[in-house]
């Protein structure tokens, strides 16, 4: 059976919960595809001492405000719930246990196979966030097979990791929350390759986000700069240095080589390791959408969500408008601006007919 409606959200983490936010103001009949079976897992199944460095103020979405006082640094677990609370509060038709697995064009719109059935819609909304798939350097390949290797996307706590000696490789905001996470029962070595830009999580008692949002940073759209901020990123809370300190783990260069057990990296130093953890990040995967929408990179060519193939959108993109387009708080923006787009086609493909 194929179930057709006029609009399809595919991915329900924020982004698509708020994007069904504004296409129920609309009055557009949609659904929400997402592969968890719970709303919120993407957030449930993260590492479990996760915390996040936006205060609860600006982890709000349209509508429903974040519990809790303000100024808090939210959990995953609390984040979960709240989208979780989200769905249920504004009764958005969101389809769990249905993964996405080819959409591709069809005379009057769009058809997806999905593990649970053919859907078909003239709109579509691709909110599955960019990156999906764990990347993992090559260095992995000549660890011996009694090292343990995992990477953030399956790491949960430190009672998952076998031996003594442990390396986190990748310094970022995953990285150095990690190391923290397991150096109180392992001895970590973090390495870092290039060096980040550094802001604490609060400056004169207010978050970081609320000053990114009163001078108007967050907000304001990248325009040409996009290309070269997007590869930026801003390492959140105390500087490596005090973080090492603090906590009793030790800091390396790059990693450059490996070799049964031994992690050499580029300030000279090395360390033989029972287990790393991969703080590498993931790269996009995008090879079920059959719709030429892509730059060579591989990377949607789109603007503020709006892309070249009529009825196909995208959102929560990093940078993919302005700095906010990916957080919780500002994705809102984004989010109407495509409804709103999304609802003028509607009305233009009414009147042709």
């Amino acid at each position: 059976m194929t179930e057709r409606t006029e609009a399809i959200v595919i991915g329900g983490g924020q982004s698509g919960l708020v994007a069904g936010y504004y296409l129920a103001q609309a009055g557009i009949p949609f659904v929400i595809l997402d592969a968890g079976l719970r709303v919120g897992d993407a957030w449930r199944n993260r590492w479990d001492s996760l915390e996040l460095f936006t205060v609860a103020q600006y982890c709000s979405l349209p509508g429903l405000r974040f519990p809790g006082s303000a100024g808090h640094f939210p959990t995953k677990d609390a984040m979960a719930d709240y989208v979780e609370e989200y769905a249920r509060t504004f009764d958005l038709p969101v389809r769990l246990g249905t993964r996405v697995t080819s959409l591709e064009p069809t005379p009057d719109g769009y058809r997806l196979d999905t593990s649970s059935g053919v859907y078909e819609a003239p709109h579509v909304i691709v909110a599955t966030g960019a990156y999906l798939l764990p990347k993992i350097p090559a260095l992995a390949d000549n660890l011996n097979d009694d090292v343990f290797q995992v990477h953030t996307g399956g790491y949960h706590n430190p009672a998952q990791i076998p031996g003594k000696n442990v390396v986190v490789v990748g310094a970022a905001n995953s990285g150095a929350q990690i190391a923290k996470d397991l150096s109180g029962t392992h001895r970590v070595t973090l390495s870092q390759g290039s060096k980040l830009p550094h802001a604490p999580r609060r400056f004169l008692g207010k978050g970081l986000h609320w000053w990114g949002d009163h001078f108007g940073l967050i907000a304001k759209p990248l325009e040409g700069e996009r290309d070269r901020l997007h590869k930026k990123t801003l390492l959140v809370g105390p500087s490596l240095t005090k973080l090492s300190k603090r906590h009793g783990f030790e800091l390396a260069g790059r990693t450059i080589a490996t070799q049964g057990r031994t992690m050499r990296f580029e300030d000279g130093s090395q360390t033989e390791a029972d287990a790393v953890v991969w703080a590498t990040g993931f790269r996009s995967d995008y090879n079920w959408i059959k719709t030429p929408v892509f730059d060579d990179q591989g990377t949607p060519v789109q603007e503020r969500g709006v892309t070249g193939a009529p009825g196909l959108y995208f959102l929560g993109l990093q940078c993919q408008y302005s700095y906010g387009s990916a957080l919780i708080w500002w994705v809102k923006e984004d989010a109407s601006y495509i409804v709103d787009h999304l609802r003028s086609a509607s009305r233009q493909d009414v009147r042709k007919v």
